[in-house]
């Protein structure tokens, strides 16, 4: 099967549920129709959140509604080739106050795993300060799990 690449389209099922999936999602902003927040919580690995990408436009961020506070145990996120060197995961149970949980200062993209310890919350966000490339922030899969 060398020369062969083979992309999954669906999140791989684990023994703890995504507790992200379908739920609703706001974005500060998207980059066009089949683009919107909700693509990135839909269990599709071939459909993606993008942000606005024209200079300037950071911050940027994407959040999922849980629909009632939940106990946290980790975030992934499925980076397109448009991914932060920089941001924070945020929690709230208000979707106003937000508390950062996660600062990365050196992100690579592709497929990032983050444990997050104690945390309860309603609201996840990612929140993004600096793109790693001129085309904003794409994330294929924005996933949410409950602790171990």
């Amino acid at each position: 099967m060398s020369g062969n690449w083979w992309k999954p389209t669906s999140v791989e099922q684990t023994s703890l549920s995504n507790l992200a999936v379908n739920a609703p999602a706001v974005a500060s902003s998207f980059g066009g129709i089949n683009f919107e927040a909700e693509r990135a919580f839909d269990g599709n690995l071939q459909s993606r959140w993008a942000s606005n990408s024209s200079e300037g436009s950071e911050p940027q961020w994407i959040y999922v509604d849980l629909g009632t506070v939940k106990k946290i145990g980790s975030v992934r996120l499925h980076w397109e080739d448009a991914y932060a060197v920089k941001f924070k995961i945020q929690v709230s149970n208000d979707g106003s106050v937000w508390n950062d949980v996660y600062t990365e200062s050196n992100g690579s993209g592709g497929v990032q795993d983050i444990p997050l310890n104690n945390v309860q919350a309603k609201y996840v966000k990612m929140y993004g300060t600096e793109m790693g490339t001129l085309y904003g922030y794409s994330l294929y899969e924005f996933e949410v799990y409950p602790p171990n």
